[in-house]
């Protein structure tokens, strides 16, 4: 339809799941359709090339192909829609993310179970080639290492991975894969997802288990490439005293606020961003009317949020308003079995 936007939803092979639900948006109302549904394994998580060509979405789970591990598909946008190309092999269980250098053509996938972090190279068609690294992480006193996601820095340079299960975060050179810095946080913390700031001066990073927003400012001139400079918690104070696990972490386009998921609270933290010092206020809270927020993202005018409700099985769209920073339901919600990744792509 005229005006409406294009966004991807992958789900776990849970309740009914088929795989990649291909959903039209419109971003004045909040509506939203199912187009259609390219079939899929457990298409936990998604990422798209910048010019909208290719799709990759990880396959998270314990079984490829008849070996223990998860794998990685690529797909062909034909017409707004996804056709398979090819997928490998993830050499572990449970890969749960996965990212582009588009500067290089190289995939980023990472591995939960087994502590993996994969580079895998891309033909021009989008077909996914053999992995040219594997970084298998350490597990210091018996911990496991529970790589959960990877981003490429700004200006081009690193790779910045978040390790969950050793509390990390690793800097590797874009080029030969070689580990340059690695930042120990709080024990117990567990480093869940990454977003850099566009002018490439600040990193955000939710932790799952202790439920923070940590902000660094990245110096890659320095000995210390990330440098801690504030530490805010993703919950609300409302008396809740349940269980709470964070999830995603989103930058809105205009840079003027950063949002963060949690789980068990149910609710989207909402923190106003003074894009001079990188600096976040506490933050606002936006109740939701279902279980387990997984995933969003923004429209690219940042005016509607579209959220994967994971366990209520529901897709929901939120009005934004960037003078408030308040999010407020459309009423529209779509009903897909478990979706846990919401990416936006070109407009249809």
């Amino acid at each position: 339809m005229d005006g409406w936007l294009r966004c991807y939803v992958g789900t776990n092979s849970l309740r009914g799941s088929k795989g990649i639900y291909v959903v039209d948006v419109d971003p004045a109302q909040g509506d939203m359709q199912i187009i259609s549904v390219c079939e899929a394994e457990n298409s936990a998580y998604l990422c798209l090339s910048h010019d909208g060509r290719y799709l990759y979405a990880v396959m998270e789970s314990l079984e490829y192909e008849g070996t223990p591990g998860g794998g990685i598909a690529s797909y062909k946008i034909n017409c707004g829609v996804p056709e398979p190309i090819n997928r490998r092999y993830a050499y572990g269980g449970w890969p749960c993310h996965v990212a582009m250098d588009e500067i290089r053509r190289m995939l980023y996938v990472s591995v939960f179970r087994n502590g993996l972090w994969a580079v895998y190279p891309l033909e021009k068609n989008g077909a996914i080639r053999e992995p040219a690294a594997v970084k298998q992480h350490s597990e210091p006193n018996g911990t496991p290492s529970h790589i959960h996601a990877s981003v490429l820095t700004p200006d081009g340079n690193y790779a910045v991975v978040a390790d969950c299960g050793l509390d990390c975060i690793y800097l590797y050179d874009a080029v030969r894969y070689r580990r340059i810095y690695t930042w120990h946080g709080p024990k117990g913390s567990g480093p869940r997802q990454l977003a850099f700031s566009k002018d490439g001066k600040y990193l955000y990073m939710v932790s799952e288990l202790s439920c923070e927003v940590f902000v660094f400012a990245y110096r890659p001139e320095d000995a210390c490439m990330l440098q801690e400079i504030q530490r805010l918690s993703t919950r609300r104070l409302d008396g809740y005293e349940g269980p709470n696990y964070a999830s995603a972490i989103h930058i809105h386009p205009s840079g003027n606020y950063v949002l963060a998921g949690n789980r068990g609270h149910n609710s989207i933290a909402v923190y106003s961003r003074d894009p001079i010092t990188g600096m976040l206020k506490p933050p606002s809270h936006a109740m939701l009317a279902g279980d387990h927020c997984r995933e969003f993202c923004f429209t690219p005018d940042g005016k509607l949020l579209v959220v994967g409700i994971q366990h209520t099985d529901v897709v929901q769209t939120f009005f934004f308003n960037e003078k408030t920073g308040r999010l407020s339901w459309t009423g529209h919600e779509l009903e897909i079995p478990s979706p846990s990744c919401v990416i936006m792509g070109l407009p249809c």
